[in-house]
């Protein structure tokens, strides 16, 4: 099989050629283009604040509208199920029975009576999305986010909390503004 070379061929087969100019040109290239990307990185890396903070030792300011852990007032909840209707993943969980008639009356702060007794308020934080949509249902808004962001824990079991205990009735007092 014979190849045939046009002058076209032949031209551009030389422009490929590597010379001793074109050798030093692609050094200086090189040397060049690393040395403008270094100066990019160096400005951000001595010019630019971080934006990382020393946590635990310093900690943000969260907005007034930040929606973090979730606190039910269980003295001023109806047991009405609206907050575990609204939620779209179905991490509420709450047991309520009628109050016997002959029991005293309760109201709650705002004056509401209560005609359930709360057996079981419980939410898994590890399902919680933190839409809010529970607490907008919550027609004596007893049901609020917190700013308490610090609640991590080993095991998922330890992601539900029960409300009715009596350390995170406690809560109240420490977390709820």
């Amino acid at each position: 099989m014979s190849t045939h070379h046009t002058p076209e061929h032949l031209h551009s087969h030389l422009e490929d050629t590597l010379t001793v100019g074109k050798w030093f040109q692609n050094i200086w290239d090189a040397i060049r283009t690393t040395y403008k990307g270094m100066m990019i990185t160096f400005r951000y890396v001595w010019g630019v604040k971080p934006v990382t903070i020393e946590y635990p030792e310093v900690r943000e300011v969260l907005p007034e509208n930040s929606r973090s852990r979730l606190f039910n007032d269980v003295d001023n909840c109806i047991s009405c199920m609206q907050c575990a209707d609204a939620c779209p993943v179905d991490c509420i969980y709450i047991t309520a029975v009628r109050r016997d008639k002959e029991a005293p009356a309760i109201k709650t702060d705002d004056g509401t009576p209560l005609k359930l007794d709360l057996k079981q308020y419980t939410i898994d934080t590890a399902l919680c999305c933190y839409c809010g949509l529970c607490t907008e249902a919550c027609p004596t808004e007893c049901l609020t986010h917190t700013t308490d962001f610090e609640y991590s824990q080993y095991t998922l079991s330890q992601m539900k909390y029960n409300y009715l205990a009596p350390d995170i009735r406690a809560w109240k007092h420490r977390i709820v503004k």
